[in-house]
Parts: structure tokens; C-alpha cells; sequence
């Protein structure tokens, strides 16, 4: 008996033994070969810090602000700032092409020396979110004096996302003064109402599809550079999403008879929509830890070991490394669809029984859920015929493909990052909203998410907040990531 025991012992002590090897050597095998150490970059190039700050000063005192109501009061704004980049970027606006597409949205064209080659575009958007007036005595800085103060560029569309606008411009125009020529055509895509419809950007696209234009690489705003990206990761990152979540709000509502409240039936209106919101909030749509995988292959090296060794083997520690995602509502939502209740409506007075009840349920959409599948969910989930479902207006859209991120596209973007950042690590992750990117990913594979930038905690809570700004150094390191990366995808030369 004793004899058997022991075998027994030695058996699992074996097994555990080899259980452990595997799990380390695939914990070593699996993280990307990051470099924690900076990187010996080249000396960079000075940018004119004070040009660059007045450029984007003027551009912030242009009051771009969505036009939701699509008024013709409303787009005087952006002729106006249309007219102001012709006069700050000369060079641009006298040798490359410029079309103004769907009244507002502009795309410059920069044609290459060899036609052969598929383009390459960076996007942003000319337009602002609005301000509150409420809010106009917190700003340090009104939010259209485009103020430089204090070493920063202050107002509304600091870092979102005339700073990228106008750091493209910037670059090109400094291009353009060296006798750069690119042997790849470039184009500029400016849309006017990324923060409402995001019109302008899917004109800018029919654009170039109806002349067989094909894109080889699309950059966007989306991403930027981050610490704290994961607990015990100290580092910055450069964070580029390679795809976003899709978008759909559904209407739930249930009618019923009106009467008086002193005698109601079982059920009312509102309570069977509440019950109907309660059971679909407790049946939340399937998640998928391994969409993070991408992510932590390149920010494994940084990570603390424990964190290394659980993605490495989610086989063994999945439902462990789950747990804890599903946790933390920012990190939930990277893993699964979105299900949020956001508004309410029922009744008109307080002894009346409604005869109506809706609620609206907005849904971000991870890529692989469709909004069909989504809505059969919904009806699962809720089990009640009396409850009707309906989408809202004809915003709802799909997931758009994600980019593969094995491809020297992306490894060409992360060597630049690295160069302009000092060694600074890029790791691909899903973009939680939305952006105009997802537009062109229907005339080019590799559409990339990303503003060069390193954005604060503080600073990211100021836009579409109170205080927005970026440091001038800051828009400088913007300037510069072009100047690199440009000539890096356009492969040409100086004259």
C-alpha cells in the first residue's frame, strides 16, 4: 500500500514538474522581443516650437464646433478655417492638389514619383465638440482664445484633434521647404463632422473609390501614447488601435392600457420594461479575454511576471485572468459587447397608469458580434413578447474589420514610434468608440488608430472636458513623428 502511494506521489510530482516547465516556457516564449531600454534614436530634427504653437493657437480661435443641425450659420466656421490654412501653409496650398469634398471635408493630394505604388493616408477632423456655457468660468483659458500660457496651447480641439491637423500640416510644409519629394502619393483627409455623422469622411472615401484609389495605409486619430496602460506596466505605450467596436441603440418599449393607479393590474407598463431591463442586464453577451492577447504579446516584457504567466497560459488561468477583467469596466469593455441602459421614459403623472413605457439600450459591438446576433440576444435575454424591439435612426453599424497587425505596416509605424520616443513600446488594441477610420477600411486593409502624443490621465479628462491644452513640446514631438514617418511610408527624397 505504502510502495503504491509513493509511486502515486512520484507520478504527480512528475506531472507538476512538467505542468510548471510548460507553463514557464510559454510564459518566456509568448511575450514580444520589446526592448525596455530607450532606444539610441538619431538626433532629431528641430521643429519650430513657437511656429507650430501659433499655427494651431490661430486654428483653435476658429470655432469649429459640430453642426448637428447642419445650419448654413453653422459652417461659416469652417470656411473660415479653410481660409486660414491657405494662409498659414503656403507651401501646401500652392503644390499640392486640394479638394473640398461634400462642401467641408478637404483631402489634399501630394502625387508621388511612381504612380505604381498604392497611396498612403492621415486623417483627422476639423471639428470640435461645443462647450457649455455653464462651464466657461472653470476654463484657466477661454476655450476659443487659442491662449499659449504657461507652456501649453490652450482650447477646444487641443487634443482632439487640431493638434493632429495641424502637426500633418506642419510636417508637410516642412517637407515641402526641404524639396522633399515622395516617390509614394500622400494624401491628407480632413473631415468636418467626425463628432456628429461622420459624413465627411465617407464622402472623402466615395471620393477616391469612384477614381479606383486603393489605399496601402491609413493613419487616424484613436490611440496615443499612455502610462498605466496595465497594473504594474510603469512605462508609456503607445497604444494603436487596429479596429473599433461597431454601434447600435435599440428601443425597447411595451404599451399597455391606461387606467387609474388605484387599480392597477399584475404588471404595468413600466414594470414589465423594468423587468425586461433587469434580466437583460443580468445576461450580459458573451466575452472573449483573448482579444487582449494581441496587446499583452507586446507589453509583456513590462508587465509584472504573474500578469506574463496568466496570458501566456489562458488554457490554465483563463477563468482567473477573466474574472479579473470583467472586474473593471474599462477593461470589460475591451472583451465584450457593451450593454448600457442610458435612458428612460414612461408616465405623466403619478396616480395615471402609463400606457407606455420605452427605454433606449445603447450597444458597442466587438468585432465578430453583429447587430442581427445582438438582437437575437436581446430577445433571449428578455423572454417577454410584450416587450418590442426596434433600432434607433440609422446610426447602427457593424464592427468594421480589424487590420492585421503581423505586417510591416504596423512594424514600420512601431519603429518610428520607438525612434521619435525614445524605445517607447507600441502594443495594437481595439478602439472602445468610434472614429472616421472605420470609414476607410473599406478601400484599404491596414487602417491604424493612433495620435503621437503623450496624453496625461489629467489631459485626457480635459477633452471634451473643461481646461483642454497640449504642452507646446508635446505638439513638437507630433510634428516630428511625421517628419519621420511621412518620408518612412512615402519613400522619397530631398532635392
Amino acid at each position: 500500500m505504502i510502495p503504491t502511494l509513493i509511486t502515486i506521489l512520484i507520478f504527480v510530482l512528475i506531472a507538476l514538474l512538467f505542468l510548471a516547465a510548460f507553463v514557464l516556457i510559454r510564459t518566456v516564449t509568448f511575450s514580444g522581443k520589446m526592448k525596455l531600454e530607450a532606444a539610441k534614436t538619431a538626433e532629431p530634427e528641430p521643429v519650430d516650437e513657437q511656429r507650430a504653437a501659433e499655427h494651431l493657437s490661430r486654428a483653435l480661435q476658429v470655432a469649429t464646433i459640430s453642426n448637428l443641425e447642419r445650419t448654413p450659420a453653422g459652417y461659416l466656421p469652417f470656411v473660415e478655417f479653410h481660409q486660414l490654412l491657405a494662409e498659414m501653409f503656403p507651401r501646401v496650398h500652392s503644390q499640392l492638389q486640394r479638394e473640398r469634398i461634400a462642401d467641408y471635408s478637404l483631402l489634399y493630394c501630394w502625387p508621388g514619383s511612381n504612380p505604381d505604388l498604392e497611396p498612403v493616408l492621415f486623417a483627422a477632423h476639423q471639428d470640435v465638440v461645443p462647450v457649455d456655457p455653464a462651464s466657461l468660468s472653470a476654463w484657466l483659458q477661454l476655450p476659443f482664445s487659442g491662449a499659449v500660457a504657461d507652456g501649453s496651447v490652450w482650447g477646444r480641439g487641443a487634443l482632439d484633434i487640431k493638434n493632429q491637423l495641424i502637426a500633418l500640416l506642419e510636417s508637410v510644409e516642412i517637407l515641402l521647404e526641404r524639396g522633399y519629394q515622395p516617390e509614394r502619393t500622400l494624401y491628407l483627409g480632413f473631415g468636418h463632422d467626425e463628432e456628429t455623422w461622420g459624413d465627411g469622411a465617407l464622402a472623402i472615401v466615395n471620393w477616391l473609390k469612384e477614381r479606383g484609389v486603393r489605399l496601402s495605409a491609413v493613419v487616424d486619430e484613436g490611440g496615443s501614447l499612455m502610462t498605466g496602460v496595465l497594473p504594474g506596466v510603469e512605462i508609456p505605450v503607445a497604444l494603436v488601435g487596429y479596429g473599433e467596436k461597431g454601434y447600435m441603440t435599440l428601443r425597447l418599449s411595451v404599451d399597455a392600457a391606461p387606467g387609474h393607479s388605484a387599480m392597477p393590474p399584475a404588471q404595468t407598463a413600466i414594470g414589465i420594461l423594468a423587468r425586461a431591463i433587469a434580466r437583460l442586464e443580468a445576461h450580459p453577451l458573451p466575452d472573449y479575454p483573448r482579444a487582449l492577447t494581441p496587446l499583452f504579446k507586446a507589453i509583456g516584457p513590462a508587465a509584472p511576471f504573474s500578469l506574463q504567466v496568466a496570458f501566456a497560459n489562458l488554457w490554465l488561468l483563463g477563468g482567473i485572468v477573466r474574472k479579473r477583467l470583467l472586474a473593471n469596466p474599462k477593461t470589460a469593455a475591451a472583451i465584450r459587447t457593451t450593454t448600457a441602459v442610458t435612458m428612460i421614459q414612461g408616465g405623466i403623472k403619478d396616480n395615471i397608469l402609463p400606457n407606455r413605457a420605452e427605454a433606449l439600450v445603447n450597444f458597442r459591438l466587438m468585432p465578430g458580434d453583429t447587430i442581427a446576433g445582438v438582437c437575437e440576444h436581446v430577445r433571449k435575454a428578455i423572454r417577454d413578447e410584450r416587450v418590442t424591439l426596434e433600432a434607433v435612426g440609422e446610426s447602427a453599424r457593424e464592427a468594421p474589420a480589424p487590420s492585421a497587425v503581423d505586417t510591416p505596416v504596423f512594424a514600420s509605424l512601431s519603429a518610428v514610434v520607438a525612434e521619435t520616443f525614445g524605445g517607447v513600446p507600441t502594443a495594437p488594441y481595439l478602439v472602445l468608440g468610434a472614429t472616421d477610420a472605420r470609414h476607410y477600411t473599406a478601400i484599404c486593409d491596414q487602417v491604424f488608430r493612433f495620435s503621437p502624443v503623450l496624453v496625461t490621465s489629467e489631459e485626457m479628462a480635459t477633452v471634451h472636458g473643461i481646461g483642454e491644452h497640449i504642452p507646446v513640446e508635446k505638439l513638437a514631438g507630433m510634428v516630428r513623428f511625421y517628419n519621420t514617418l511621412i518620408p518612412a511610408w512615402t519613400g522619397g527624397s530631398e532635392a
